[in-house]
């Protein structure tokens, strides 16, 4: 039997790609799972699918740069489900801005959407895991943690500092049983990737392969961390020279 289920998962950035195909695969395992997005007319849709497989789910729309918003997803998951055991941050904005052409509103809009949100949520579902005596968080990065694309300064910090952040929170949890992990998806196949980027077939990852990692990750005992997962395209040029 799944370590998950009966357990509640929060994901962030649920109303698709790789946060959609968690709460599927979250359900699959048995546990219950709440959803958060801006989007509520999706977020709606998905807690119908759910169901139709037999899952438990709540749906509260919610922007992760706001911590008043943050505040109530996690109340509101306590007050449904009692608890929370599992935090997918999984929101996020792609950009791909050249710095001398970036403009501060924009710099900090991908900051807080990417970073600070990530820091919210773990803020906010701390004290629920110490209360609970165990917690998982894993924080969905970027290959750009390790190799970036050229003209992305903005996405390329976020994904820097989220890695510091999973490292920071990783530390300060293992006294608690508290699991912090960073799992960086190569290229997926998502809206947020840019449209004009043209892929040969069968090179993207799909939401459900991401899914299947970030998932498996939690599947641990407790006293276990997956700390940290990356994906690449075997055609990639990421690894030795391409």
């Amino acid at each position: 039997m799944s370590i998950l289920q009966g357990r509640v998962a929060v994901v962030t950035g649920a109303s698709s790609g790789i946060g959609e195909a968690c709460a599927v695969a979250f359900v699959e395992r048995g546990a219950k799972v709440v959803l958060a997005a801006r989007r509520a007319e999706r977020l709606s849709a998905l807690v119908e699918r759910l169901a139709e497989l037999g899952g438990e789910a709540l749906a509260i729309t919610t922007d992760v740069t706001s911590e008043a918003d943050v505040e109530n997803l996690f109340a509101r998951a306590v007050e449904r489900f009692g608890t929370v055991d599992v935090l997918i941050n999984n929101a996020g904005i792609a950009d791909s801005t050249a710095a001398h052409e970036l403009d501060l509103e924009l710099w900090m809009r991908v900051i807080n959407t990417n970073l600070t949100s990530a820091f919210l949520c773990a803020k906010h579902a701390w004290p629920i895991f110490l209360k609970g005596g165990h917690g998982r968080i894993i924080n969905v990065g970027s290959i750009s943690a390790r190799v970036p694309r050229a003209n992305s300064p903005a996405y390329t910090a976020t994904k820097f500092g989220l890695d510091g952040l999973t490292h920071a929170l990783a530390i300060d949890g293992r006294d608690h049983e508290i699991a912090v992990s960073i799992f960086h998806p190569g290229i997926v196949a998502t809206e947020i990737m840019p449209g004009s980027v043209k892929l040969p077939e069968n090179f993207a990852a799909t939401p459900q392969e991401a899914a299947g990692i970030i998932v498996h990750m939690c599947d641990v005992p407790d006293h276990l961390n997956f700390y940290e997962a990356l994906i690449v395209q075997n055609k990639l040029p990421f690894l030795g020279r391409g």
